[in-house]
């Protein structure tokens, strides 16, 4: 994974605006009343632990990709293929604004992520075969107590990026199991709120360069 920093000022707006809009919510209480939780319990550690990590890789092809356990804020995401309750509309529609902006200023093939993490809150590990490609994650830390972990797959290590308060931007490269040396495993956890918004590109290094370009120019 390779950190990059933000400094094209359309894409910090639009994520900044997104931000202020969705942490007033927070603030005022709507988000709880309004998106529920997808997981209630409190078994975080369970999900990020390395045993679990070691298990989930043994499957092999036997993993779909998704993560088996997260808790966060259902309703953000940008799908209106599915159907959601009416107080989350506005939650979807927000999400929908800022993944139109961010697809345009990025030249983004997909959007794989746009979610909210209470403070608690978690993905398990798992390894986003089922959609391979090039990434970009943009994340947002109130406190900076989080952090996104991945699995070495040549040092045979858990590599920790630390989470930072407010925006942080991670690129990396996500293999399918045609591509067994470039699988990419990874989970987050934060104690703080957290919001995550993902991407996946054309697998081009040329286009690659290109929007780590667009990002990191102070236009």
């Amino acid at each position: 994974m390779r950190d990059i920093k933000i400094n094209n000022q359309e894409v910090l707006n639009a994520l900044n605006d997104y931000k202020d809009w969705l942490y007033s919510k927070w603030q005022s209480g709507d988000m709880d009343r309004d998106l529920k939780l997808n997981c209630k319990d409190h078994t975080r550690d369970r999900w990020i632990a390395d045993d679990y990590l070691q298990r989930q890789i043994a499957k092999g092809r036997g993993h779909d990709g998704y993560p088996e356990s997260m808790r966060v804020y259902a309703g953000t995401m940008p799908d209106t293929s599915v159907e959601i309750h009416k107080e989350s509309l506005e939650y979807r529609d927000k999400g929908e604004e800022i993944n139109q902006k961010l697809m345009t200023l990025l030249s983004a093939k997909k959007n794989t992520l746009i979610t909210c993490y209470p403070p608690g809150g978690w993905i398990s590990w798992h390894n986003n075969a089922n959609a391979s490609g090039y990434n970009v994650l943009f994340s947002w830390s109130e406190t900076g107590d989080g952090w996104f972990d991945y699995w070495d797959l040549e040092k045979k290590e858990r590599v920790r990026v630390p989470d930072v308060p407010g925006w942080q931007c991670k690129m990396g490269y996500f293999g399918g199991y045609d591509q067994p040396e470039r699988v990419c495993w990874h989970a987050a956890s934060t104690d703080c709120l957290r919001m995550s918004v993902a991407y996946v590109f054309a697998e081009a290094e040329t286009m690659w360069q290109d929007i780590i370009d667009d990002i990191e120019e102070n236009y």
